[in-house]
């Protein structure tokens, strides 16, 4: 009797746990009494609290960060490919490419980090929404601390990346990113609205509690909503639900650099504290009079990423052929 009276108790806590983490208003468990197992190998909770505010359990790490790059089938050769063969070795288990085909080979070359949206493959609103919206959906999903997001024709420094989110607070409401132009105005239900936006171009960061807060306006469905009442491309209708819809000011970095910079202006000296450096076709950094690094020829490596990973990482396996 004794035994059934005990796996009852058992089994009402078993629910209470999964309700606590699984309540739609209760998102945060923690525990506040500890102790260890007899055997020493256990953490023990013996009471748990709950919170709708995050616990700040210290500074974040790479596993704390999904970081996503958005392409397209028609250059996951020409981008990707030297995505892959440079910063995703760094970060292979945190990164994920979102694109609108199943792609068996890059597939496996990635260990199966390749996400098909089955979205449109196009440039247009409703197809760029619906993408940016899944991944979005997913972020959400992986219960990590921060989303990061770049386009696929972005080198990024991962641990310069962690570096970066490291002088933030995740548990607040941030969104780290760079200006492309002071502010914008849009349409609005008939209202002139706003707002500013991080320039996907050169990549920015977002925290969990501040993507918690954009559910009412983002997602696969719900951002294609936003962005056809806002009249916006979809990077800029995550601008104008941050800074606009929830009053949040964005955190502005000099370390992220898209193609509407002067790349080849860049100094070199500065480079190993770049946290995310673009390219486009005539518009790459400049390494040319740089010593002592492993420089490949322009026509095998058009958009510099394997001369610029060479001079960063210089012991990376495809800077010792």
């Amino acid at each position: 009797m004794l035994r059934n009276y005990m796996l009852v108790l058992f089994g009402m806590a078993c629910v209470t746990i999964v309700l606590i983490y699984h309540s739609e208003n209760l998102k945060y468990a923690v525990c506040t009494h500890k102790r260890t197992s007899p055997n020493g190998k256990e953490v023990i909770c013996r009471d748990v609290k709950v919170s709708d505010k995050p616990l700040n359990d210290g500074l974040s790490t790479l596993d704390d960060i999904y970081i996503t790059v958005r392409t397209a089938k028609k250059f996951h050769e020409s981008r990707i490919g030297p995505i892959v063969k440079t910063w995703f070795n760094l970060a292979k288990k945190q990164t994920y490419f979102f694109t609108d085909v199943d792609d068996e080979k890059l597939n496996e070359t990635t260990g199966g980090q390749v996400i098909n949206t089955h979205c449109g493959g196009s440039y247009s609103r409703p197809d760029l929404s619906c993408k940016t919206g899944t991944v979005f959906d997913t972020y959400l999903a992986s219960g990590k601390k921060w989303w990061c997001r770049f386009d696929d024709d972005v080198y990024v420094n991962p641990p310069r990346l962690v570096n970066l989110v490291n002088g933030y607070n995740w548990t607040q409401d941030i969104c780290i990113g760079r200006l492309s132009v002071p502010s914008f105005t849009a349409d609005y239900l008939g209202r002139k609205e706003v707002y500013k936006f991080a320039h996907g171009g050169a990549g920015c960061c977002i925290s969990r509690p501040l993507a918690l807060k954009m559910q009412p306006w983002c997602g696969r469905e719900k951002l294609a909503v936003t962005t056809r009442e806002v009249v916006l491309t979809e990077d800029c209708a995550l601008g104008f639900i941050i800074t606009n819809r929830l009053k949040t000011d964005l955190m502005l970095t000099e370390l992220l650099h898209s193609t509407r910079e002067s790349l080849k202006d860049l100094n070199t000296d500065t480079l190993h504290e770049q946290v995310s450096i673009g390219q486009g076709p005539g518009k790459t950094v400049n390494l040319d009079n740089v010593k002592s690094v492993k420089k490949f020829d322009p026509a095998v490596d058009p958009t510099r990423f394997m001369t610029l990973h060479c001079f960063l990482f210089p012991t990376a396996s495809i800077c010792k052929t």
